[in-house]
Protein backbone atom coordinates (compact mmCIF):
# COMPACT_ATOMS: atom_id res chain seq x y z
CA UNK A 1 0.00 0.00 0.00
CA UNK A 2 1.14 3.44 -0.68
CA UNK A 3 -0.98 5.21 1.95
CA UNK A 4 -2.30 4.24 5.51
CA UNK A 5 -5.44 3.27 6.12
CA UNK A 6 -5.36 4.33 8.76
CA UNK A 7 -4.99 7.93 8.46
CA UNK A 8 -7.57 8.37 6.28
CA UNK A 9 -11.47 7.68 6.28
CA UNK A 10 -14.17 7.20 4.10
CA UNK A 11 -15.56 9.47 1.85
CA UNK A 12 -19.06 10.99 2.72
CA UNK A 13 -22.40 10.45 0.24
CA UNK A 14 -23.52 14.14 0.63
CA UNK A 15 -23.66 15.93 -2.98
CA UNK A 16 -21.96 18.95 -3.69
CA UNK A 17 -24.37 21.73 -2.73
CA UNK A 18 -23.42 25.92 -3.18
CA UNK A 19 -25.48 26.37 -0.99
CA UNK A 20 -24.42 25.03 1.65
CA UNK A 21 -20.55 25.69 1.12
CA UNK A 22 -21.64 29.65 0.70
CA UNK A 23 -23.40 29.32 3.70
CA UNK A 24 -20.57 27.41 5.70
CA UNK A 25 -18.14 29.86 4.44
CA UNK A 26 -20.10 33.24 5.92
CA UNK A 27 -20.36 30.56 9.29
CA UNK A 28 -16.88 30.55 9.89
CA UNK A 29 -15.82 33.76 9.28
CA UNK A 30 -19.06 34.56 11.67
CA UNK A 31 -17.43 31.81 14.16
CA UNK A 32 -13.90 33.60 13.99
CA UNK A 33 -14.98 37.42 14.35
CA UNK A 34 -17.51 36.26 17.38
CA UNK A 35 -14.82 35.03 19.14
CA UNK A 36 -11.67 37.34 19.71
CA UNK A 37 -10.46 37.38 22.74
CA UNK A 38 -9.56 40.94 24.27
CA UNK A 39 -5.92 40.40 23.87
CA UNK A 40 -5.81 40.04 20.32
CA UNK A 41 -6.00 36.12 20.27
CA UNK A 42 -8.34 33.21 20.09
CA UNK A 43 -9.17 30.34 22.06
CA UNK A 44 -6.04 27.52 21.58
CA UNK A 45 -7.83 24.60 19.78
CA UNK A 46 -7.14 21.81 22.14
CA UNK A 47 -5.06 20.07 19.39
CA UNK A 48 -2.98 22.80 18.22
CA UNK A 49 -2.21 23.19 22.52
CA UNK A 50 -1.19 19.72 22.48
CA UNK A 51 0.83 19.56 18.82
CA UNK A 52 2.83 22.51 19.92
CA UNK A 53 2.67 23.20 24.30
CA UNK A 54 4.02 26.16 25.08
CA UNK A 55 1.45 27.49 27.21
CA UNK A 56 -0.35 30.49 26.41
CA UNK A 57 -1.97 32.40 23.42
CA UNK A 58 -1.05 31.50 20.31
CA UNK A 59 0.11 33.88 17.57
CA UNK A 60 2.25 32.47 14.48
CA UNK A 61 0.93 32.16 10.88
CA UNK A 62 1.01 28.79 10.83
CA UNK A 63 -1.48 28.36 14.13
CA UNK A 64 -1.70 31.51 15.70
CA UNK A 65 -4.17 35.09 15.49
CA UNK A 66 -1.85 36.12 12.31
CA UNK A 67 -2.63 33.80 10.45
CA UNK A 68 -6.53 33.70 11.79
CA UNK A 69 -6.24 38.04 10.82
CA UNK A 70 -4.55 37.01 7.33
CA UNK A 71 -7.24 34.81 6.43
CA UNK A 72 -10.17 36.70 7.22
CA UNK A 73 -7.99 39.70 4.97
CA UNK A 74 -7.87 37.30 2.26
CA UNK A 75 -12.16 36.68 2.46
CA UNK A 76 -12.42 40.52 2.82
CA UNK A 77 -10.68 40.96 -0.71
CA UNK A 78 -12.98 38.08 -2.25
CA UNK A 79 -15.63 40.22 -1.28
CA UNK A 80 -17.50 38.62 2.18
CA UNK A 81 -18.53 40.97 4.95
CA UNK A 82 -15.53 40.64 7.32
CA UNK A 83 -14.57 43.02 9.91
CA UNK A 84 -11.15 43.98 9.46
CA UNK A 85 -8.64 43.00 11.91
CA UNK A 86 -5.43 43.91 10.71
CA UNK A 87 -5.07 46.55 13.51
CA UNK A 88 -4.58 43.76 15.64
CA UNK A 89 -1.42 42.72 13.97
CA UNK A 90 1.04 45.33 15.64
CA UNK A 91 -0.16 43.99 19.48
CA UNK A 92 0.37 40.45 18.09
CA UNK A 93 3.93 41.09 16.75
CA UNK A 94 4.58 42.69 20.04
CA UNK A 95 2.97 39.74 21.95
CA UNK A 96 5.06 37.32 20.05
CA UNK A 97 7.79 38.96 20.31
CA UNK A 98 7.84 38.92 24.45
CA UNK A 99 6.56 35.54 24.21
CA UNK A 100 6.57 33.45 21.32
CA UNK A 101 4.71 30.74 20.46
CA UNK A 102 7.09 28.73 18.22
CA UNK A 103 9.92 29.81 17.35
CA UNK A 104 12.02 32.71 18.00
CA UNK A 105 13.12 32.80 14.35
CA UNK A 106 11.90 34.97 11.36
CA UNK A 107 10.34 32.47 9.73
CA UNK A 108 7.06 32.75 7.16
CA UNK A 109 4.60 30.04 8.97
CA UNK A 110 6.24 29.99 12.47
CA UNK A 111 8.63 33.04 12.93
CA UNK A 112 7.96 36.91 12.54
CA UNK A 113 7.94 37.18 8.53
CA UNK A 114 4.03 35.41 8.26
CA UNK A 115 2.90 38.22 11.08
CA UNK A 116 4.48 40.94 9.21
CA UNK A 117 3.40 40.75 6.02
CA UNK A 118 -0.52 40.97 6.49
CA UNK A 119 0.50 43.77 8.37
CA UNK A 120 2.29 45.42 5.48
CA UNK A 121 -0.31 44.70 3.18
CA UNK A 122 -2.52 46.17 5.07
CA UNK A 123 -0.26 48.81 5.92
CA UNK A 124 1.77 49.45 2.58
CA UNK A 125 3.24 52.82 3.28
CA UNK A 126 4.49 52.18 6.91
CA UNK A 127 8.31 52.05 6.38
CA UNK A 128 9.51 50.96 10.02
CA UNK A 129 7.54 47.85 9.24
CA UNK A 130 8.80 47.34 5.69
CA UNK A 131 12.28 47.51 6.83
CA UNK A 132 12.08 45.37 10.05
CA UNK A 133 10.31 42.41 7.93
CA UNK A 134 13.40 43.06 5.71
CA UNK A 135 15.35 42.73 8.26
CA UNK A 136 13.82 39.08 9.29
CA UNK A 137 13.92 38.32 5.19
CA UNK A 138 17.86 38.74 5.47
CA UNK A 139 18.08 36.64 8.32
CA UNK A 140 16.86 33.37 6.81
CA UNK A 141 19.24 33.32 3.92
CA UNK A 142 22.00 31.58 5.29
CA UNK A 143 20.25 29.70 7.81
CA UNK A 144 20.98 25.79 7.15
CA UNK A 145 17.29 24.96 6.72
CA UNK A 146 15.52 25.37 2.82
CA UNK A 147 11.89 24.84 2.96
CA UNK A 148 9.21 26.71 3.96
CA UNK A 149 8.06 26.87 7.07
CA UNK A 150 11.42 28.90 8.99
CA UNK A 151 13.42 28.91 5.76
CA UNK A 152 14.63 30.56 2.55
CA UNK A 153 11.39 29.22 0.20
CA UNK A 154 8.77 30.04 3.12
CA UNK A 155 10.56 33.70 3.11
CA UNK A 156 10.78 34.08 -0.60
CA UNK A 157 6.95 33.50 -1.08
CA UNK A 158 6.32 36.59 0.60
CA UNK A 159 9.03 38.39 -0.95
CA UNK A 160 7.86 37.71 -4.63
CA UNK A 161 4.37 38.12 -2.84
CA UNK A 162 5.13 41.78 -1.77
CA UNK A 163 7.25 42.23 -4.81
CA UNK A 164 4.10 41.49 -7.29
CA UNK A 165 2.14 43.62 -5.22
CA UNK A 166 3.73 46.86 -4.71
CA UNK A 167 7.46 46.63 -7.47
CA UNK A 168 9.35 47.51 -4.72
CA UNK A 169 12.87 46.33 -5.54
CA UNK A 170 13.90 45.65 -2.34
CA UNK A 171 11.76 42.54 -2.50
CA UNK A 172 13.31 41.54 -5.68
CA UNK A 173 16.43 41.74 -4.30
CA UNK A 174 16.01 39.56 -1.58
CA UNK A 175 14.37 37.24 -3.61
CA UNK A 176 17.24 36.70 -5.30
CA UNK A 177 19.27 36.19 -2.86
CA UNK A 178 17.16 33.46 -1.42
CA UNK A 179 17.07 31.57 -4.59
CA UNK A 180 20.77 32.13 -4.82
CA UNK A 181 20.91 30.52 -1.28
CA UNK A 182 18.43 27.27 -2.59
CA UNK A 183 20.86 27.02 -5.40
CA UNK A 184 24.27 27.16 -3.99
CA UNK A 185 23.45 24.45 -1.73
CA UNK A 186 21.24 21.87 -3.73
CA UNK A 187 23.57 19.02 -4.13
CA UNK A 188 23.32 15.35 -6.18
CA UNK A 189 23.80 12.36 -4.12
CA UNK A 190 26.08 10.21 -6.53
CA UNK A 191 24.63 7.51 -5.58
CA UNK A 192 21.47 7.79 -6.32
CA UNK A 193 21.30 10.62 -8.68
CA UNK A 194 18.68 12.71 -7.32
CA UNK A 195 19.15 16.00 -6.19
CA UNK A 196 18.51 17.44 -2.46
CA UNK A 197 18.54 20.28 0.04
CA UNK A 198 20.43 18.98 3.28
CA UNK A 199 17.68 20.50 5.57
CA UNK A 200 18.30 20.58 9.50
CA UNK A 201 14.15 22.12 10.07
CA UNK A 202 13.86 19.27 12.75
CA UNK A 203 17.49 19.15 14.01
CA UNK A 204 18.75 15.89 11.95
CA UNK A 205 19.78 16.98 8.74
CA UNK A 206 17.38 14.96 6.05
CA UNK A 207 16.74 15.03 2.50
CA UNK A 208 13.07 15.82 2.03
CA UNK A 209 10.92 15.36 -1.00
CA UNK A 210 7.69 17.27 0.02
CA UNK A 211 5.76 20.51 -0.74
CA UNK A 212 6.50 22.14 2.87
CA UNK A 213 10.51 20.72 3.51
CA UNK A 214 11.33 19.78 0.61
CA UNK A 215 12.65 19.38 -3.10
CA UNK A 216 9.03 20.10 -4.65
CA UNK A 217 8.05 22.84 -2.62
CA UNK A 218 11.57 24.84 -3.03
CA UNK A 219 11.38 23.85 -6.77
CA UNK A 220 7.65 25.62 -6.88
CA UNK A 221 8.71 29.33 -5.31
CA UNK A 222 12.16 29.14 -7.96
CA UNK A 223 9.74 28.32 -10.73
CA UNK A 224 7.39 31.07 -9.81
CA UNK A 225 9.99 33.56 -9.98
CA UNK A 226 11.88 32.30 -12.98
CA UNK A 227 11.52 35.74 -14.51
CA UNK A 228 13.67 37.32 -11.80
CA UNK A 229 16.60 34.70 -12.28
CA UNK A 230 18.62 33.90 -14.56
CA UNK A 231 17.60 32.22 -17.74
CA UNK A 232 19.67 29.51 -17.49
CA UNK A 233 17.67 28.13 -13.91
CA UNK A 234 14.64 27.18 -15.21
CA UNK A 235 16.04 24.18 -17.30
CA UNK A 236 18.37 23.41 -14.46
CA UNK A 237 15.60 23.77 -11.65
CA UNK A 238 12.94 21.81 -13.32
CA UNK A 239 15.01 18.50 -14.82
CA UNK A 240 16.55 18.14 -11.45
CA UNK A 241 13.10 18.39 -9.95
CA UNK A 242 11.62 15.79 -12.27
CA UNK A 243 14.87 13.40 -12.35
CA UNK A 244 14.23 13.36 -8.51
CA UNK A 245 10.83 12.78 -8.54
CA UNK A 246 10.77 10.27 -10.93
CA UNK A 247 13.98 8.07 -9.49
CA UNK A 248 12.35 8.39 -5.88
CA UNK A 249 8.64 7.74 -6.88
CA UNK A 250 7.12 4.48 -4.97
CA UNK A 251 4.09 3.34 -7.75
CA UNK A 252 1.87 0.83 -7.82
CA UNK A 253 -0.79 0.27 -10.35
CA UNK A 254 -1.49 3.92 -11.53
CA UNK A 255 -0.89 5.11 -8.53
CA UNK A 256 2.61 7.46 -7.16
CA UNK A 257 4.24 8.08 -3.73
CA UNK A 258 7.27 9.41 -2.26
CA UNK A 259 8.49 8.28 1.14
CA UNK A 260 9.12 11.32 3.67
CA UNK A 261 12.59 11.70 3.48
CA UNK A 262 15.96 10.12 3.15
CA UNK A 263 19.46 10.15 4.76
CA UNK A 264 18.59 9.01 7.06
CA UNK A 265 15.60 7.32 5.76
CA UNK A 266 11.61 7.75 7.15
CA UNK A 267 9.61 5.27 4.96
CA UNK A 268 6.28 6.74 6.07
CA UNK A 269 3.92 6.90 2.85
CA UNK A 270 2.01 10.39 3.67
CA UNK A 271 -1.04 11.42 1.73
CA UNK A 272 -0.92 15.42 3.06
CA UNK A 273 0.03 18.64 2.02
CA UNK A 274 2.76 19.08 4.27
CA UNK A 275 4.17 15.37 3.58
CA UNK A 276 3.12 13.33 0.71
CA UNK A 277 1.62 13.08 -2.33
CA UNK A 278 -0.40 16.09 -2.12
CA UNK A 279 1.75 18.31 -1.91
CA UNK A 280 3.71 17.29 -4.37
CA UNK A 281 1.19 17.86 -6.49
CA UNK A 282 0.32 21.37 -5.61
CA UNK A 283 3.75 22.85 -5.61
CA UNK A 284 4.54 20.64 -9.16
CA UNK A 285 1.15 21.58 -10.72
CA UNK A 286 2.35 25.54 -11.19
CA UNK A 287 5.30 24.14 -13.16
CA UNK A 288 5.37 25.46 -16.88
CA UNK A 289 3.98 23.03 -19.32
CA UNK A 290 5.69 22.40 -22.74
CA UNK A 291 6.17 19.39 -25.30
CA UNK A 292 9.28 18.31 -23.85
CA UNK A 293 9.38 14.66 -22.68
CA UNK A 294 10.29 15.75 -19.17
CA UNK A 295 6.96 17.77 -19.14
CA UNK A 296 5.29 14.91 -19.89
CA UNK A 297 6.62 12.87 -17.34
CA UNK A 298 5.70 15.28 -14.89
CA UNK A 299 1.80 15.36 -16.42
CA UNK A 300 2.04 11.66 -15.85
CA UNK A 301 3.96 11.87 -12.39
CA UNK A 302 0.76 14.52 -11.41
CA UNK A 303 -2.27 12.29 -12.23
CA UNK A 304 -1.00 9.26 -10.83
CA UNK A 305 -0.05 11.21 -7.77
CA UNK A 306 -3.14 13.26 -8.10
CA UNK A 307 -5.20 9.57 -8.25
CA UNK A 308 -3.29 8.26 -5.09
CA UNK A 309 -5.01 11.42 -3.12
CA UNK A 310 -8.38 10.36 -4.49
CA UNK A 311 -7.78 6.98 -3.76
CA UNK A 312 -6.53 7.66 0.18
CA UNK A 313 -9.80 9.73 0.79
CA UNK A 314 -9.83 12.31 3.40
CA UNK A 315 -7.78 12.45 6.39
CA UNK A 316 -8.71 11.97 9.74
CA UNK A 317 -6.68 14.43 11.50
CA UNK A 318 -9.68 16.97 10.15
CA UNK A 319 -10.13 19.79 7.52
CA UNK A 320 -7.72 21.43 7.75
CA UNK A 321 -4.89 22.67 5.11
CA UNK A 322 -1.92 21.55 6.58
CA UNK A 323 -2.02 18.04 7.29
CA UNK A 324 -5.89 17.41 6.84
CA UNK A 325 -8.97 17.44 4.04
CA UNK A 326 -8.49 20.70 2.93
CA UNK A 327 -5.25 19.96 1.90
CA UNK A 328 -5.37 17.22 0.00
CA UNK A 329 -8.63 19.19 -1.66
CA UNK A 330 -6.40 21.58 -3.35
CA UNK A 331 -4.37 19.12 -4.89
CA UNK A 332 -7.73 18.46 -7.21
CA UNK A 333 -8.29 21.99 -7.69
CA UNK A 334 -4.36 22.60 -8.88
CA UNK A 335 -4.72 19.62 -11.54
CA UNK A 336 -7.82 21.28 -12.65
CA UNK A 337 -6.33 24.26 -13.21
CA UNK A 338 -3.53 22.29 -15.06
CA UNK A 339 -5.70 20.30 -17.18
CA UNK A 340 -8.72 22.02 -17.38
CA UNK A 341 -10.71 18.33 -16.78
CA UNK A 342 -13.67 18.74 -14.80
CA UNK A 343 -13.51 15.24 -12.70
CA UNK A 344 -10.21 17.22 -10.12
CA UNK A 345 -12.99 19.86 -9.68
CA UNK A 346 -15.71 17.08 -8.99
CA UNK A 347 -13.09 15.48 -6.40
CA UNK A 348 -12.25 18.81 -4.59
CA UNK A 349 -16.01 19.56 -4.02
CA UNK A 350 -16.80 16.21 -2.81
CA UNK A 351 -13.74 16.97 -0.29
CA UNK A 352 -15.10 20.31 0.78
CA UNK A 353 -18.24 18.96 1.33
CA UNK A 354 -16.61 16.12 3.52
CA UNK A 355 -14.50 18.87 5.38
CA UNK A 356 -17.25 21.18 6.10
CA UNK A 357 -18.48 17.92 7.62
CA UNK A 358 -15.70 17.14 9.93
CA UNK A 359 -15.50 20.78 11.16
CA UNK A 360 -18.86 20.25 12.28
CA UNK A 361 -18.30 17.40 14.04
CA UNK A 362 -15.21 18.67 15.47
CA UNK A 363 -17.23 21.65 16.84
CA UNK A 364 -19.59 19.51 18.63
CA UNK A 365 -16.65 17.58 19.82
CA UNK A 366 -14.56 19.98 21.00
CA UNK A 367 -17.06 22.85 22.11
CA UNK A 368 -15.33 25.47 19.95
CA UNK A 369 -14.06 26.20 16.52
CA UNK A 370 -10.16 26.22 15.48
CA UNK A 371 -9.07 30.04 14.65
CA UNK A 372 -6.02 28.95 12.71
CA UNK A 373 -5.32 29.39 8.90
CA UNK A 374 -3.03 26.12 8.69
CA UNK A 375 -4.75 23.79 11.14
CA UNK A 376 -8.35 25.17 11.23
CA UNK A 377 -11.27 27.05 9.82
CA UNK A 378 -9.89 30.15 8.15
CA UNK A 379 -7.84 27.87 5.47
CA UNK A 380 -11.12 25.44 5.45
CA UNK A 381 -12.85 28.44 4.58
CA UNK A 382 -10.24 29.81 1.71
CA UNK A 383 -10.83 26.40 0.36
CA UNK A 384 -14.25 26.46 -0.03
CA UNK A 385 -14.46 29.43 -1.89
CA UNK A 386 -11.56 28.36 -3.85
CA UNK A 387 -14.13 25.07 -4.84
CA UNK A 388 -16.43 27.68 -5.38
CA UNK A 389 -14.57 29.58 -7.67
CA UNK A 390 -11.75 27.41 -8.74
CA UNK A 391 -9.91 30.33 -10.63
CA UNK A 392 -9.01 31.37 -8.00
CA UNK A 393 -7.72 28.27 -6.72
CA UNK A 394 -4.23 29.12 -4.39
CA UNK A 395 -2.98 28.03 -1.07
CA UNK A 396 -3.16 30.49 1.08
CA UNK A 397 -0.44 31.95 3.14
CA UNK A 398 1.86 30.78 0.31
CA UNK A 399 0.74 31.14 -3.25
CA UNK A 400 -1.36 33.61 -2.03
CA UNK A 401 -1.38 36.38 -0.05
Amino acid sequence: MLFDTERHELLTVTLWDHNVVQKEVISIINDIEQSLLPNACWPTHPLDAESYPRVGPKWSAYAGAAGAIHGLQILKNYGYDVRDLSHLLEDVHSSFIKSPDVSVESGLQIGEIGILVPRLLAEPDNQEVSQYLLKCMEETVDLPLYEITSGQSGMMHAALALYRNTGDICWKSIFIKGAKSLMDNWKEDTETGEWHWQSQVFGLKRHYYGACHGISGNANILLQGIDLLPSSYSEVIINRTISTLNISAKREANLTNWVLCTKPNIDKLLVQWCHGAAGIVTAMAMTPKDNSSNSKLLDELLESTGELVWQAGPLVKGSNICHGTSGNGYAFLYLYKRTGNSIWLDRARKFAIHAIEQCKRDRLHYGQGRYTLWTGDAGLAIYLHHCLHPENSAIPGLDLF
